[in-house]
């Protein structure tokens, strides 16, 4: 397949330029997601093993959605990570899914995971794991079933969505897009949600899944997310929720207490407009480093060359 019909692009659609502005964005779209398709050099950088400090009352750790491309923008966003744990070493990594794009993990890990985060991975860091929509092919199918099954199995999880300990945060995984897209477990999860909250003693408690409730990007928000999963967020007393899907990178203000961050641009980039809801939004590859104490979330969006595009500081109000 060439990279014209990768793209999307017909002989006509280059002459669609002259057309008018809708089909110059049209045509910068198209290009702008063909990105990941170029190749890119899997990061070649050493990291010390296990450098990161974990305790009761500290942890760092990094955020990252929709990377599974194996190309050129992935690699950029792979080594950055790992110049990043050189300065602030982490030891966890949460994954807002679609982690590998183009076939299943089992037939891509190398390409998509292994290569790319081999410093990572080499250095002893966790991974946590909530499903996309491409781990799903958006469909029911015995393949779909097979590949989410993989996943789990490749990651050691325990479910497509679970509750784990780190340091002085709960982080509780959804599965956002089994129940959207084929409707089936949404109800048992939400009660398991609800439950799993209420227990839950930890001092920050952090949501991770695939679909945002609030976004500004390509997709938008995901109205059903926000209708049955924010009320439970918001109540329990969250304080981030994670998500990607949109590839972009967008924060908002607190919604009823939670603030939501769409992270979802670590292989493509997709255009992001500004909402009531929005408190910084932008269309660049990145991932996030937040570090967690007794009192205080400190979060950042990093680029690929380093940069720290938002940063925001939650303060935990003291009982």
């Amino acid at each position: 397949m060439s990279r014209r019909s990768l793209l999307g692009l017909g002989a006509g659609a280059a002459a669609m330029v002259v057309a008018g502005g809708s089909a110059r964005m049209w045509i910068y779209e198209k290009l702008r997601w063909g990105e990941d398709f170029f190749p890119g050099t899997p990061p070649d950088v050493e990291l010390e093993p296990a450098a990161w400090t974990t305790t009761d009352t500290a942890i760092t750790f990094a955020v990252l959605g929709d990377n599974g491309s194996g190309g050129r923008n992935q690699m950029a966003v792979a080594e950055q990570m790992a110049l990043t744990y050189r300065s602030a070493p982490y030891g966890l990594v949460l994954l807002a899914g679609d982690i590998s794009y183009y076939g299943s993990i089992e037939e891509r890990y190398q390409e998509v995971f292994a290569e790319p985060y081999r410093p990572l991975i080499e250095a002893g860091v966790e991974w946590e794991l909530a499903i996309g929509n491409h781990e799903i092919s958006e469909s029911k199918s015995d393949d779909a079933v097979a590949a989410i099954q993989a996943q789990v199995r490749a990651f050691g999880k325990p479910g497509t969505y679970y509750a784990v300990r780190h340091g002085p945060m709960e982080v509780f995984v959804l599965d956002t897009s089994i129940p959207l897209h084929t409707g089936e477990g949404g109800r048992e999860q939400l009660e398991w949600l609800e439950t799993a909250l209420a227990a839950s003693s930890a001092a920050w408690k952090v949501a991770l899944m695939h679909h945002p409730a609030y976004s500004s990007g390509a997709h938008g928000s995901e109205l059903r997310v926000r209708e049955t999963v924010q009320p439970l967020l918001s109540s329990h007393g969250v304080d981030l929720a994670f998500a990607g899907h949109d590839h972009h990178y967008e924060r908002t203000y607190p919604q009823d207490g939670v603030v939501w961050i769409v992270s979802g641009a670590g292989c493509k980039r997709t255009r992001v407009g500004s909402s009531d809801f929005t408190a910084h939004a932008e269309s660049t590859l990145q991932f996030m480093l937040v570090t967690i104490t007794e009192d205080a979330a400190d979060v950042r969006a990093i680029t690929t060359d380093g940069r720290v595009i938002d940063r925001v500081v939650l303060r935990k109000e003291q009982a």
